[in-house]
Order: structure tokens, then sequence, then C-alpha cells
């Protein structure tokens, strides 16, 4: 099915969902029996279904356009040709290096250490024209400068659009080609490691959780303090003077937020000789999706619920409470909502979000709102974006899920609410891949792990831009 299908689809068991809603009203005085939740959950996971196929779709058709503009020829380009200094690299070799070449290279690489297996000659020199020691047990390679950051919203928060694939693609191929001859030599390997592996591991930590599709993301080239600094004056006014009149000095207090770099482990990856040498395999892509999944696990839990203690401080754990406890473990209700949402200064709200496990969601769906006396239908708390891109939201503001959070349940926190934004991920820029060769040896395997270092912060002067509710006894 084509995305207006798959749209039309997710409208019709949407509609499903909202006649069973407004039978459970209007019949039932709001009563769920367990057949009609049963069935109204079935219908909104199948809705979810529909608008994941669709964001797939969005997702293969981007990586495709972002394949035709790397092929175009080069005078057809509006922007200087981000290749150009690889090509130099290559017209000095006698042969065009693509990126067959690199993914074979690469596999070269991961297969060199493995029991009982001789890389070939040929590989070793596709491997040296690649800028990748094969003899290295040590890979290290780059992330993005700047984050790949999404700008389109989806039903469930954020992705990643085509011109964001497209903006990595050409900053990583113009980097790791300018740097390309230098570190062909290197004893810890070169920067020549193919697209796929880093755009693998960008998407796999952009897309699992929830954090780094509402954070601000820097990152930097070394691991050292990083102050960020911070100001309040919201309470300080100015004054009316008269003619004449000297103006009286009012200092800005500063203070700052430091950002550390806490290192992270993939803990190891094993592979089989056989599975490596698999030319069906697409080697950069099973690591980068490998290694990035491990990652993002790791630092969203740290990112969302972090005590701030040799781990980054959570976003919840820096967040205020905004007073709000709703009556049950299980119930939110419609004005539980808006007391959170007017928690925040309305300098925060024009650009806020909430952020909210699963579970607190399923719950949301199931509100209605009475508009005036004797209505027994309602509206909707939450509202399907039905046009495609559109996100989905409570009132009014868009949302994402994050699983890190708690579940609903007493004394949980489950929703957050205001400029998630405020949240600031920092990354340091290298990542390195360890070739681990005897530690599985007899087993005829050969293990990789990756090291990254992190830190995620609240940036917080004294506005509270971030609160979360509390779910009652």
């Amino acid at each position: 099915m084509d995305t207006h299908e798959l749209l039309t689809k997710k409208k019709e068991v949407i509609a499903a969902a909202d006649e069973i809603r407004d039978r459970v009203y209007k019949e039932l005085n709001g009563d769920w029996r367990p057949d009609d939740s049963k069935r109204f959950d079935e219908l909104t996971a199948e809705a979810d279904k529909f608008q994941q196929a669709i964001d797939r779709i969005a997702k293969l058709d981007s990586l495709q356009r972002s394949v035709e503009e790397a092929d175009r020829p080069e005078g057809r380009r509006s922007a200087p040709n981000p290749v150009e200094t690889r090509q130099r690299q290559e017209q000095r070799s006698g042969a065009k290096i693509t990126d067959h070449d690199r993914g074979e290279a690469l596999r070269a690489w991961m297969t060199a250490g493995a029991p009982g297996y001789d890389v070939s000659a040929e590989q070793r020199e596709m491997a040296r024209r690649c800028g990748i020691n094969i003899d290295s047990k040590r890979l290290d390679f780059s992330l993005a400068p700047s984050s790949l950051k999404p700008t389109a919203p989806d039903a469930n928060g954020l992705r990643a659009s085509a011109d964001d694939i497209r903006s990595w693609q050409t900053k990583y191929t113009e980097q790791r080609a300018a740097l390309t001859g230098a570190q062909a030599t290197t004893t810890t390997g070169g920067y020549t490691v193919p697209d796929e592996i880093m755009q693998a591991l960008e998407v796999a930590l952009l897309a699992f959780g929830g954090m780094r599709q509402t954070s601000r993301i820097i990152r930097t080239g070394t691991g050292g303090p990083m102050p960020i600094p911070t100001t309040n004056d919201t309470s300080n006014k100015g004054e009316l003077i008269g003619e004449n009149i000297t103006a009286t000095e009012l200092e800005m207090t500063f203070g700052q937020l430091v950002m550390d770099a806490f290192k992270y482990t993939s803990k190891y990856i094993l592979a089989s000789i056989e599975f490596l040498q698999d030319t069906s395999i697409n080697a950069p892509e099973f690591l980068g999706s490998a290694l990035g999944d491990r990652i993002a696990r790791i630092t969203n839990d740290h990112f969302t619920l972090g005590t701030g203690s040799s781990q980054p401080n959570g976003i919840v754990t820096a967040a205020t409470a905004s007073g709000i406890t709703t009556a049950a473990a299980q119930n939110v209700t419609y004005d539980n909502l808006v007391d959170l949402e007017h928690s925040i200064d309305p300098a925060y709200r024009a650009n806020s979000r909430f952020m909210l496990h699963d579970s607190a969601l399923k719950i949301i769906k199931k509100i209605k709102v009475l508009q005036y006396s004797g209505d027994v239908s309602g509206v909707p708390l939450w509202v399907p974006g039905l046009a495609s891109g559109a996100p989905d939201t409570i009132l009014g503001y868009s949302y994402t899920i994050n699983q890190s959070l708690a579940a609903t349940g007493a004394g949980s926190k489950s929703i957050v609410f205001g400029q998630l934004s405020k949240y600031i991920i920092r990354d340091t820029k290298d990542v390195t891949l360890l070739r681990l060769d005897e530690l599985f040896a007899l087993l005829g395997q050969v293990a990789f792990l990756a090291l990254s270092r992190h830190d995620g912060d609240l940036l917080d002067a004294g506005t509270h831009p971030v609160k979360y509710l509390v779910q009652g006894p």
C-alpha cells in the first residue's frame, strides 16, 4: 500500500475507535466494559501500525532521494561537490573507490581477527585505499559535527526528515574525504568507514527512546568539562525616570551548568566468521544498528531518570514538581493535564510538548471532554493527525513517547510537560570501535565493542521550563 492508502486505513480504524468511545459515553456513561476496552486498544494499536508503515515509506523515500542526489553529475550540483577531495585521492590511486569497496574494506577489517581466516592481498589493498588499517584492532570515527536533528513530527514524536538525512550525508562525505589521505597510514585506522555505519548509528541513536528527539544536542571534539552559562533575570524590571535623572544599576547574576562526558560501552557483540563472510550481509549497517541501539537504550534511560551522580542528570530528576497529583494510580483527568499545562510559564508554553509513557497515553486516549450541559458524547482530548506528516496532539500540543519514563502506578512520574529542548545532551565527537580477536577464538567468533562518551542535563536557571505530575495512590 502507498501512503495515501495507509492514511485511509488509519482514518478508518480511528473512526471505528471513535464509535466505540462515543457509545461508551452515550450509552454507558463512560463505564468501559472489558470487551469495549480491548477492542478500542486493538484499533488504536492498529492505527499506530499504519503510522509506522507510513514512517517507513517516508524514510525509504528520503534515503532513495539522498542516493539520487549523491549520484548527480558534478555540473548539476547547486553546492560544492562534497566528495571532491575523495575523488582526487581516487585519481591518484588509479581507480575509483565505490561505496561497495568501502563496505568490503570494513568487512575485511572485521574478519581479519577471525580464527583461521587469512585476509587476502586484494582485501588488504582495498582496505589501504579506503584508509583502514587491517592490522589495527581499533577504529576511531566521528559522529556528525552537529546532531542529526529531526524537523517533521509524526504521531509518536519526531523522526528524521529527508533533508536531515541528506545534510548528514553531505557533511560526512566531505569530512571523511578530507581526512582520507592523512589517516590512511595511522595505527588506529581511518575516518573513511562507509556512510552506512555512521548513518545507522545516528538513526539508531535518534529513533530510540525519545530524549534525542526533543533535546538540544551539542557535540564536542574532546570530553573535557563544558560549562554553559545560565542567568535568571525574570524578576528584574526596568524603571521610569524623569528628565536629567540618573538611571540606577541592577546587576545580572550568572551561574553555570557544567557538562561532563561519561563513558558508555555497547558491551561486546559476537559475530561468527560465517556471518561476517556472508556477502549478503551489510556489515556497516549491522554494526551501526547494533551498537547504536545498545548505546541508545542505556543513555536514554539516563537522560530520562539519571541521578546526576556519576551519570547524566535525567530530565525527570532535573525537572520541577508541578504540584499536581492524580486521584488514583491509573487515572489522569482533563483537569490534571490543564493544570500541568498552566504550571509552565507562558513564555515557555509556545514551544512546549508532552513526554509520556505509553501506559499514560493509553489512559489519555480514552478521555472525552463534555462541551456543554447535557452533552453525553464529548470531544476527545487526544486528537489524531490525519494528514500526512501531521502529529497527533494532546490539548493541542505534540507529544513524544518515552518508555524510559515510569509506567503509570502509585507515585510514578509518567508525564512531563514543558520546553523539552531545554534539556541538553552532550556527545563527544569520536566513537571507538574495538575488535577483540582472541576472546572467543575457540568458538570461531569475533567480538566487537564500541565506546562513546555522553552527558545530559536540564538548562534551568530557576524558571523551571519542564515540570511533571505525580500519579496518586
